[in-house]
């Protein structure tokens, strides 16, 4: 039959160009063109090949079979880059099967994306990768394969084609399972290991609310008690650190806030508390004694206070309207210089035996609170010893 007539009988398919060893085909296979389906075929099948070789002929739609051998590894781990490495972007169809392989390598799931199809059943995989998802199901055939199925394995169940897939049959998971083989579609989460929630995610949660849960509470508690924790923790400060200040960078030693109006008390700090101190040599201002007449008041407290080192304060129960305001207003500065310079001092005598919530203003009750006062109740000599003792004991 002469070319021309071939041609005519539309038998074209039936045509083929051999390729040999010069055109890049492996040893003892069989490699042939043919241009009716434009297809180049790489027949290795039954060589006895214990590995892929590093070369294929150059043409594009390959279709190689390297099925029926003794091929082991698809990896890289024989020193010279197999074929899929090299031509996978070439080959259109792949059949691995009824070979030995135990093993998919990560990196060359990657390469067989761009395979249509591959077919690597009948081997001796008992392990996948889960790089696999990144194929199609239908493009890849495995078969049958038997593994120890994991939790991790779960994304098996929503990679494999449903039981009514047309490519169910490309790829069946079975799980060794109670000396059964049970298809990993018909696994539970229990089955494979799972559980029904992940406790290190579980510990997380509860020390992340635990922590919540205390730094709130101390936040809570710590606004609260904060005048209590403020007080207490510059005493400790000045304890440890033993600050000692000069008394000469102070124009008074004492500076004495009470209710002017009970003329009790006044006749007791100006015959007995105010004129024991001084003959100690502690310098004391006492307002309603000292302060200037005709002179605007609150300037001159906030002058006076600001030039002295300790504050006695003494808290009593009835104040009159002005006497109150006044007494506020020596509170406030004297809580201020206190709070802005350690080397200060407020020093609290209980006048009326009074509750800490009996006080308005709440970091003059912490004083009470922690018990950082003088009893007035107790003698009269006793009182005037602790006031010079805590105002000596800072200078």
């Amino acid at each position: 039959m002469l070319l021309i007539d071939f041609i005519k009988s539309q038998t074209l398919d039936r045509l083929i160009c051999n390729l040999t060893i010069a055109d890049r085909c492996p040893p003892k296979c069989r490699c042939f063109y043919q241009p009716g389906r434009s297809r180049t075929v790489v027949d290795c099948s039954g060589t006895g090949r214990r590995k892929l070789p590093s070369a294929l002929p150059l043409k594009t739609d390959l279709e190689v079979d390297f099925s029926s051998n003794e091929i082991s590894s698809l990896g890289n781990d024989t020193g010279s880059e197999n074929m899929i490495y090299s031509y996978s972007k070439y080959i259109s169809k792949l059949d691995l099967s009824n070979n030995t392989i135990k093993m998919i390598p990560n990196d060359l799931v990657f390469k067989l994306r761009n395979i249509n199809l591959i077919n690597i059943s009948k081997n001796k995989v008992t392990k996948i990768p889960r790089t696999l998802q990144t194929l199609n199901p239908c493009q890849i055939y495995l078969g049958e394969v038997a593994i120890h199925c994991k939790c991790k394995d779960i994304w098996l169940q929503n990679w494999l084609p449903s039981f009514h897939s047309k490519c169910f049959d490309n790829t069946k998971v079975y799980c060794k399972y109670n000396n059964e083989k049970v298809h990993i579609l018909n696994m539970t989460k229990h089955g494979l290991g799972c559980r029904l929630y992940n406790e290190d995610i579980l510990w997380l949660n509860i020390s992340l609310a635990v922590t919540v849960f205390i730094v709130t509470v101390s936040s809570v508690l710590i606004y609260i008690f904060r005048f209590e924790i403020f007080i207490t923790a510059r005493k400790i400060l000045k304890y440890f650190k033993k600050i000692v200040v000069s008394s000469k960078l102070y124009a008074y030693d004492v500076y004495v806030s009470c209710n002017e109006d009970d003329a009790t008390l006044r006749r007791w700090l100006t015959s007995s508390f105010v004129p024991f101190l001084e003959d100690e040599n502690l310098r004391v201002f006492l307002p309603f004694r000292d302060c200037e007449l005709g002179s605007p008041r609150e300037e001159e407290i906030i002058e006076v206070m600001s030039k002295s080192i300790n504050f006695v304060i003494f808290l009593c129960e009835d104040y009159e309207s002005l006497a109150d305001i006044w007494v506020q207003k020596e509170w406030k500065y004297a809580w201020f210089n206190y709070r802005y310079d350690i080397h200060r001092e407020i020093i609290v005598i209980n006048y009326d035996m009074l509750q800490y919530k009996d006080i308005a203003k709440k970091y003059l009750g912490a004083f009470l609170k922690i018990r950082s006062f003088i009893d007035f109740s107790k003698k009269d000599k006793q009182v005037k010893e602790e006031v010079y003792k805590s105002s000596n004991m800072f200078n």
